[in-house]
C-alpha cells in the first residue's frame, strides 16, 4: 500500500512494499459477524466485485482475495478514502486480537504478534507511538461494537497460536 496513504498501521520504521515479508497474510483474514456488519455490510457488494471472497463461519466472517500479498483490495477499492476499511486485525499489524480470549466482564482484550516474520518484531522495534495508536484503534473499534463500552488492552508479547 503506498506510504502515507492511511494514518492508521503505519510503523516509523516499516519498509511497507519493499519489504521481501508479506503483512497480508490471505489465509488468516477474519472478523467477528458483528464487526463485520458494523464497517462491511453496507459495502458487501463492493467488495465481492473487488473479488474479495467474504465466507461466514458461526460468529466469524472469513475473507479470502483481499491481498495479492502487498496491496490491499480493501484499500485500493475504498468508497471513502478518509477512513479505513481494513478488518481490525489488519489495521493493527502486527498485533492481533485474541478473538477467543476477549474477557467481557472485566473489558479486557489480549493482542499478540500475528506472526515473527516481521521485521520489526525480529529486531524489537515496534515504537511506543504505534503501540498507543494500536490501542485507541481498539478502544475505539471496540465501542463502536459493543455499544459504548470502553475496554482495556493488554499487550502479549509472544506469537499467537490458534
Amino acid at each position: 500500500m503506498p506510504a502515507k496513504q492511511y494514518i492508521e498501521g503505519l510503523i516509523d520504521g516499516c519498509k511497507k512494499n519493499h519489504c521481501e515479508n508479506t503483512c497480508c497474510d490471505d489465509d488468516q483474514v477474519e472478523e467477528w459477524a458483528n464487526e463485520y456488519f458494523a464497517f462491511h455490510e453496507r459495502i458487501k457488494d463492493h467488495l465481492k466485485a473487488a473479488g474479495i471472497n467474504i465466507k461466514f463461519i458461526g460468529d466469524r466472517v472469513q475473507f479470502k482475495n483481499c491481498t495479492d500479498g502487498k496491496l490491499c483490495k480493501f484499500l485500493k477499492y475504498s468508497l471513502n478514502k478518509d477512513i479505513d476499511p481494513r478488518p481490525i486485525d489488519c489495521k493493527i499489524f502486527p498485533f492481533v486480537v485474541d478473538w477467543d480470549s476477549i474477557n467481557f466482564d472485566k473489558k479486557i482484550v489480549k493482542l499478540y504478534y500475528w506472526d515473527e516474520s516481521c521485521p520489526l518484531i525480529k529486531n524489537n522495534s515496534i515504537p511506543n507511538e504505534f503501540r498507543r495508536e494500536v490501542e485507541n484503534i481498539i478502544k475505539r473499534d471496540f465501542a463502536v461494537l459493543f455499544y459504548g463500552a470502553r475496554f482495556k488492552v493488554e499487550f502479549v508479547n509472544q506469537v499467537y497460536q490458534n
